[in-house]
């Protein structure tokens, strides 16, 4: 199973509820996080399968972690 399966099975189950609930609040909640969930799934297949650069290459991680690499615990 794929994250975008994955993402979209979340949406249903998400929907599902949305589906089976009297509150109108709770059922807009569901209904938009639903939608998220699909978003979601949409950008993951867009999404390209290999990064640039390795994760810990990353400017961000390497703030993040005073630019020690990750392999150096």
């Amino acid at each position: 199973m794929t994250k975008q399966d994955d993402y979209i099975d979340s949406a249903a189950q998400t929907f599902n509820l949305a589906t089976r609930t009297s509150n109108s609040a709770d059922k807009s909640h569901l209904l938009n996080l639903a939608e998220k969930w699909l978003d979601l799934a949409d950008r993951s297949e867009r999404k390209p399968k290999r990064c640039a650069r390795p994760f810990g290459e990353h400017p961000l991680v390497k703030r993040a972690f005073r630019g020690t690499p990750a392999d150096q615990e």
